[in-house]
């Protein structure tokens, strides 16, 4: 890479070719802006940025994921085949580079958005609107002349692909929901790009899963689990009289608990679901209608 400028450079596990029989061996990676470079004891593998056809190829196959506290898979061509790697790390080292790697595979773009086309599920007024998108370390931002709007990984509950009318014209749209500070809101984005949308989808997608499995562990108790069933229920927003709390010991240190769990937040007498709280409830709802 000389002559380049090295966005990262950091030691990770990596696991090339047969990625389901292999085992990961020590080696090194290197990003700039037109290629990533995986480097290994027996050689290197260079693949061009633009040859990436995907960042999530299947989740990594059980029988390898013991090696890793966190990993990116990444399908590229060559020469006409499908290739497969693994890079491994720890959280923060791949979740670092899997921020840059977006960035870079999506880079900084004109999209047609509208924000937001709906508000507590109902449509909203907002025009569909010429905006410049980027990708942040925990959040996507959305510019229009000296205004930014910025959608919060975290606050995603959901997303979806669609063909939306935006502009007069009927295009590829990734349609996200999204509760920041409890309340639902719907971004749709469009980007001329399909391949660039997939990207976008797949970085959504990734940080999306991860804070899915993060709220899965969350320990919760039945009472705690119908708090958060009855707030959902009154539409992720009630003054804290409206709950059905006279069965509780010790209601304070229960919606305390749920606080610092970051299920609920509390702002002026009114208890809110976050979207972590509406992610939570959303599974148990499926779990009991399965």
């Amino acid at each position: 890479m000389s002559g380049e400028e090295v966005i990262a450079d950091f030691s990770a596990k990596l696991l090339t070719d047969d990625i389901d029989q292999l085992k990961p061996v020590k080696g090194r990676v290197l990003l700039n802006r037109d290629q990533l470079v995986l480097v290994t004891g027996e050689g290197k593998e260079v693949i061009l940025l633009s040859h990436i056809a995907s960042t999530d190829p299947g989740s990594v196959a059980d029988r390898i994921s013991q090696f890793f506290e966190e990993a990116i898979a990444i399908a590229y061509d060559r020469e006409g085949t499908q290739k497969r790697a693994v890079i491994g790390g720890s959280a923060e080292t791949i979740t670092k580079f899997r921020t840059l790697l977006f960035k870079l595979l999506v880079g900084k773009q004109t999209v047609i958005a509208k924000h937001p086309a709906k508000r507590g599920g109902r449509r909203t007024e907002a025009p569909a609107l010429k905006m410049v998108l980027e990708i942040n370390e925990d959040s996507i931002s959305l510019s229009k002349d000296d205004k930014t709007a910025e959608i919060h990984v975290e606050a995603v509950i959901g997303f979806e692909h669609e063909k939306r009318q935006l502009g007069n014209e009927s295009r590829p749209t990734l349609v996200v929901d999204h509760a920041p500070g409890g309340t639902a809101l719907t971004t749709f984005i469009s980007l001329l790009s399909q391949r660039k949308l997939t990207f976008l989808s797949q970085f959504i997608r990734q940080n999306y899963s991860r804070v899915v499995s993060d709220v899965k562990a969350i320990d919760v108790s039945e009472m705690e689990t119908q708090t958060l069933v009855s707030l959902y229920s009154a539409g992720g927003s009630a003054d804290r009289d409206m709950l059905m709390l006279d069965s509780v010991d010790d209601p304070d240190a229960m919606l305390e608990g749920l606080e610092e769990k970051r299920l609920v937040a509390q702002q002026n007498g009114k208890l809110h679901l976050t979207s972590r709280g509406e992610i939570l409830v959303t599974d148990q709802i499926e779990s009991v209608n399965e």
